[in-house]
């Protein structure tokens, strides 16, 4: 987390109770900061504009990391596109527009890889490409809500000087992430079908689609370190990745996770099914130096914990 004194700060973490948002929470309150989750359970609603200005008006936080979104992989998105359209929309847009109103001093904004244009023929996206090109459309309706906040914050900074930073984070996995096939991503869904194959004897596993995208896969314990790092140093407006910057192919990926479960079957591509991107990897040369830090974990050894935590919490995490 750098040398940031987080100690006595108010922050307010919408999404804090998610995937990413508890580590975060975990990390501040370590770190002695006094943290604010808010839970839809509890009655808090952020697509609705006024539990937000009322929220921030109760906890007065002075900084705000934003984790609040409806998503899912591929297919959690088809056939519900208007509904996560609306959704993210409103929360990345009121949640901001609270903050600025309560006098929040930085509004820390996550935003999903997808948001970046979805058909540069490039090795490595990289912050000056952000707003070269349409979103993907297996993806559209989420990865333009997302882009729409990034410029609504810029819009603040110039109109109001609000301070915003916008963080574009790689696809993340780890330990407590969705394994239910209805929201879960490319690493967490082949993890899945690995795991049930190699338990009821299954000689084979489908992947979707062609095998051949390239995607960029960040452990959730170093996204949290990474996000807060930005949190303590960054002011600039202009996007910034978060990312391992190393790409690997679904197969490639799939492979991986046969090393490491000792699955002993064959894979079979779906070419039915979408690819999505055919390449998204992001540039880390801006992130190595505005915040001098770099991810620590190395693919393989997330996937092995993340494997360990799939065994000993299958039931959980399928469900949830």
């Amino acid at each position: 987390m750098g040398d940031y004194v987080w100690k006595k700060k108010k922050v307010a973490i919408p999404g804090g109770g998610g995937f990413l948002g508890s580590r975060i929470t975990d990390c501040l309150r370590r770190a002695g900061a006094e943290v604010f989750v808010p839970r839809t359970k509890d009655g808090v609603d952020f697509r609705r504009e006024t539990d937000c200005w009322d929220y921030f008006a109760e906890t007065k936080p002075e900084i705000v990391v934003n984790c609040a979104a409806m998503q899912g992989g591929i297919g959690y998105h088809k056939g519900r596109e208007a509904e996560l359209f609306m959704d993210n929309m409103r929360m990345g847009l009121f949640l901001m527009e609270a903050a600025r109103a309560a006098g929040v001093k930085k509004f820390v904004n996550i935003v999903a890889g997808c948001s970046y244009p979805g058909y540069l023929e490039k090795d490595e996206l990289n912050e000056e490409d952000y707003w070269n090109g349409a979103v993907h459309e297996s993806i559209f309706s989420y990865g333009f809500s997302r882009k729409a906040s990034v410029a609504y914050g810029a819009a603040l900074k110039r109109q109001d000087g609000f301070n915003s930073i916008h963080l574009i984070l790689a696809n993340m996995y780890g330990p407590g992430e969705h394994f239910n096939p209805e929201q879960s991503k490319a690493l967490a869904g082949l993890m899945k079908k690995i795991y049930d194959a190699k338990k009821a004897g299954v000689p084979s596993v489908e992947i979707w689609g062609t095998g051949k995208p390239v995607r960029d896969w960040l452990y959730v314990e170093d996204g949290a370190l990474g996000i807060l790092r930005a949190a303590g140093t960054y002011d600039e407006i202009e996007p910034l990745n978060i990312a391992s910057g190393v790409g690997i192919s679904v197969m490639d990926l799939a492979e991986l996770i046969k090393k490491v479960s000792g699955y002993k079957g064959a894979f079979i591509c779906n070419t039915s099914r979408p690819d999505g991107a055919l390449k998204k990897t992001f540039g880390i040369k801006k992130m190595k130096e505005k915040l001098d830090w770099l991810p620590q974990t190395s693919l393989e050894e997330g996937i092995r914990a993340t494997w360990k935590w799939l065994d000993e919490n299958y039931d959980y995490a399928v469900t949830h």
